[in-house]
């Protein structure tokens, strides 16, 4: 028997999942958030905290962002944790360094660094003003994302009539203009992994002029990190008379009657009942709560089964501060001087007054990584060479390194003491989170897997719903997903609210 019933169950703590929790709270449900096993955003090295996953904030200027933010009230707290938002974002290129401003700056950068490609680079970047505006306008027309029903793509067919894109996403194609081994336009090819869930040849012309566009000075980190962010959500959804328990995940999902689901937890068994659940990890981990596994293979058998290609792992580094060069940003791109290398995108935040944290974030094939095999030493070495490119000296001036990714403990490099490390059993391999290929991408190529599942009252709200915009599509998905879980209740309160209902004196 169900101990105790919500009207939504949430699966998941990612910043997804959680907004979408927090928008069906805030509009009168009754929700509870369960952890399923998603590891805390951080973790603390000695006395510094630092990152699992890190979080980069794009498009904050986008309607779709705002509008979301303002309905949660946390737009202003967001704007405070921005320290960052005017600098720059930055290519360290062989030989170059360059810094992407959205202002008459930009133009004394080309002229300085890349004058052979400036005419060309600056026309380049007039169009892409011109298509963040018409991208802005079809996402503040609250569609759905992915559209999937009949009305659905009708609004979505007649919001992207005028568009330059077709129904891929293809038509004008950012940076290609330029020599097809330029370096700024490797640059550009080289960052879209990093700040998205597709890989480089799976973006669209149109999800690449959106994540290029947000590059020219819409583009930062939060104070505070995805620490920040998770708690503050929590916080939003508690406050609204929802629950979140972070620590509980589900066992199992079975179907009762018609309309309804029960939950079993892990390690205490107790069953909790639901009317419809949101499930916002990976679509692998549903397939092993549901016994329906038939009814999802319809899906794959629609839109294809995503596969790993690649792992993101992360690097930090504490390095003293009288060592870091002053024209360093705290968020940029290392490119490699081949092909051969890879890229990394770096940030960096003050921890103290003498010393910078430095994190850098590369992908990892997947040939390479075995979750049960050796420690994967060559992450740590990569990401310590590219480091030595744009810190001059960095060993006179590095205190530790540290990855929870490559399954090597902590590397003191001044002192012989031993850091002490939070959850040490949450580090290795098996922790990095997954990037994946999609066999098919719908909704101007930015949307891969659809909200709405063959199960009846089970929905996703993950980031495989719409990886191809980056920060912006977690939260687009959950205000598609809050819309779609909502619009039953919103049909019930107009039938209680209308005029024909009864009135007391």
């Amino acid at each position: 028997m169900p101990t105790s019933f919500y009207d939504v169950v949430i699966l998941g703590t990612h910043v997804g999942p959680l907004v979408c929790a927090a928008l069906l709270a805030r509009r009168g449900l009754r929700v509870l958030v369960l952890g399923q096993g998603v590891l805390s955003p951080s973790y603390t090295l000695g006395e510094v905290e630092v990152e699992r996953r890190g979080l980069i904030i794009t498009g904050t200027r986008s309607p779709a962002v705002q509008s979301l933010f303002d309905e949660l009230a946390i737009k202003q707290d967001i704007r405070q944790r921005m320290p960052d938002r005017t600098r720059p974002f930055q290519l360290l290129l062989p030989d170059r360094r360059i810094d992407l401003y959205d202002d008459d700056r930009w133009i004394g950068e080309l002229a300085r660094e890349a004058p052979e490609v400036q005419r060309q680079a600056m026309d380049i970047t007039r169009t892409l003003g011109e298509v963040r505006e018409e991208l802005d306008v079809l996402v503040r027309r609250n569609l759905t994302w992915p559209p999937e029903t009949f009305l659905e793509r009708q609004q979505f067919s007649l919001a992207t009539t005028g568009q330059r894109f077709d129904r891929e996403g293809q038509g004008w194609a950012s940076w290609s203009q330029l020599p097809a081994r330029h370096p700024l336009r490797t640059a550009f090819e080289e960052i879209l992994p990093h700040l998205s869930g597709l890989l480089v040849r799976q973006h669209s012309d149109a999800s690449r002029a959106r994540l290029h566009g947000h590059l020219l000075g819409d583009v930062t980190q939060l104070s505070g990190g995805s620490s920040w962010l998770q708690q503050a959500l929590f916080s939003r959804i508690r406050s609204w008379g929802s629950d979140v328990r972070s620590r509980d995940r589900a066992q199992g999902i079975r179907r009762e009657r018609r309309r309804g689901h029960i939950i079993r937890l892990a390690r205490s068994d107790e069953e909790i009942g639901c009317t419809q659940i949101v499930h916002g990890t990976p679509i692998g981990e549903l397939l092993q709560l549901v016994s329906e596994r038939a009814s999802l293979a319809s899906l794959f058998d629609r839109v294809g089964e995503p596969r790993a290609r690649a792992y993101r792992s992360l690097v930090h580094f504490l390095v003293a501060r009288r060592g870091v060069p002053d024209a360093l940003e705290p968020l940029g791109l290392i490119c490699a001087p081949n092909a051969s290398k890879k890229s990394f995108l770096l940030r960096s935040r003050e921890v103290d007054e003498d010393k910078i944290l430095f994190t850098l974030s590369g992908l990892v094939e997947e040939h390479l990584v075995d979750a049960g095999s050796a420690p994967l030493s060559f992450v740590r070495e990569e990401a310590l060479d590219a480091l030595r490119s744009v810190v001059p000296f960095l060993e006179d001036h590095l205190v530790w390194i540290d990855s929870p990714h490559d399954g090597l403990p902590p590397s003191v490099w001044q002192g012989d003491t031993e850091l002490p490390c939070s959850d040490r059993w949450a580090r290795g391999p098996h922790t990095m989170p997954a990037v994946y290929e999609y066999p098919t991408r719908r909704a101007l190529g930015v949307c891969a897997l659809t909200t709405r599942t063959p199960l009846r009252g089970i929905f996703l709200c993950n980031d495989q719903v719409a990886p191809g915009l980056g920060f912006e599509g977690p939260l687009v998905a959950a205000a598609s997903a809050a819309r779609i879980v909502g619009s039953p209740y919103r049909r019930q309160e107009w039938l209680r609210r209308g005029p024909w209902a009864r009135r007391t004196v």
